[in-house]
């Protein structure tokens, strides 16, 4: 009792010292506390904290190795022995240590930003390869269980595509290939190009595999909601992934119209399965059309009252169709869509590997790589991804096919809903 006391006192002190930034008298304090109960591991990591403020970091990294070897799998010590490597000079191991705390927690977002800066630093230059990729979006499966009014899925033009799930082999190519050349993803993976991600029978054993190679990397799911399994897709948590999910009404008959051939009543339920499976972590996804831009401030707020992450209101596009009828019907000032380079520096697989420019050509028909026909290094290194960079930094976006026909509405998205909406009431022509 005597000993537990005096531990107790040494630590309050230890405590108190601290708050008052007396490092020193933090360490010395701590110090006799762990002599006294060596095995107090929180303590130690403490101590390790007091030893860094006071200058001497290789101390600290041996406080920490030390509560390392009583919790391995705690993701805060990893982040402080990471830490104290990265002080150090020794950036590679701080990265395997940022990584062990990313995988251990999901939701580090200290580990996460220090990943991606030490994955730049470390990286060598590949002449003739990407710095970087912005986004990387993988088609798992080009099935898709709805055919949305104003979408090509399901529908004549994009017949010739093949409806299939992407052959795991193909999927770790992909995958191992980002993770061998070591080329840092700056913003998101996202499983779900041309089909729905959850109708996709593996979705959930590739997610686990990219939350593996890439912890620190934001992971999204595209779904329309329906294929939603509170049993199977349940076990995406683990992965700490983001389900991006697509309504364009809460009004059956609009729903119904839009979304066909899902049926409002059967996917309406599966809403509120997903949310509850996934407090905080679902992303609403409204395009917006001339049939539901009504709709925007209640949409807005029944998702964000039943634990939505957030709701953005997306401009409606022509998905680079040839015959516009149908997208101007619905679409409420469309201008003619013209990107910058920068989105060369995306990665978009369909199933079977092909690669394209962006996620609007439905049609697949300016493909600029094979993946199944070769490495990854070779896709990124294809001449016709350099040729597309240049034609846009050109502003010679009517030499590409797909480029020449893309219009769309104006991203209104990030603005209030109510000044969001009355933009978007614009009289029919």
């Amino acid at each position: 009792m005597v000993l537990f006391s005096l531990t107790k006192y040494r630590i309050r002190q230890g405590d108190e010292a601290r708050d008052r930034r007396d490092w020193p008298a933090a360490r010395d304090a701590y110090a006799a506390a762990l002599r006294r109960q060596p095995f107090l591991t929180a303590i130690r990591v403490q101590y390790g904290h007091v030893l860094k403020e006071s200058g001497d970091v290789q101390a600290a990294l041996a406080a920490y190795r030390q509560a390392e070897a009583s919790r391995p799998d705690d993701a805060d010590i990893h982040l402080q022995i990471a830490h104290a490597l990265k002080l150090l000079g020794q950036p590679a191991e701080a990265l395997q240590h940022y990584r062990k705390a990313c995988e251990l927690d999901p939701a580090c977002a200290d580990a996460k930003r220090e990943v991606a800066q030490l994955r730049q630093v470390l990286r060598p230059a590949i002449p003739g390869l990407p710095t970087h990729l912005r986004y990387v979006n993988i088609g798992t499966t080009s099935i898709c269980n709805a055919s949305c009014l104003h979408c090509p899925t399901g529908k004549a033009e994009t017949g010739h595509v093949p409806r299939q799930h992407m052959p795991m082999p193909l999927y770790h190519a992909i995958m191992d290939g980002i993770a061998q050349l070591g080329i840092p993803i700056a913003r998101q993976i996202s499983f779900g190009l041309f089909g729905d991600s959850l109708v996709d029978p593996h979705i959930v054993a590739r997610t686990a595999y990219a939350r593996k190679l890439f912890p620190e990397v934001e992971i999204v799911l595209n779904t329309n909601g329906a294929a939603f399994h509170a049993e199977r897709h349940g076990q995406l948590r683990a992965s700490d992934a983001i389900l991006s999910l697509h309504c364009e009404s809460l009004s059956e008959e609009t729903y119904n119209l839009l979304m066909k051939p899902l049926r409002f009543s059967r996917v309406f339920p599966k809403y509120a399965q997903i949310l509850a499976a996934f407090p905080g972590r679902v992303h609403v996804s409204v395009p917006v059309s001339r049939l539901n831009q009504q709709e925007l401030p209640a949409i807005r707020r029944w998702f964000l009252e039943n634990g939505a992450r957030s709701v953005t209101f997306d401009p409606l596009s022509s998905r680079c169709a040839e015959d516009r009828s149908l997208f101007e019907s619905l679409a409420l000032n469309p201008k003619r869509i013209r990107c910058g380079p920068t989105v060369v520096d995306d990665l978009i697989i369909d199933a079977d590997g092909r690669v394209m420019i962006c996620c609007q050509d439905f049609q697949r028909i300016v493909p600029i790589g094979e993946m199944a026909a070769g490495t990854l290094r070779e896709v990124l290194a294809d001449p016709r991804r350099e040729d597309v960079r240049a034609k846009l930094a050109a502003r010679r976006h009517d030499e590409i096919a797909t480029c020449s026909r893309c219009y769309g509405d104006l991203r209104a998205s990030k603005k209030p809903v109510a000044e969001a909406a009355g933009m978007m009431a614009t009289p029919a022509p």
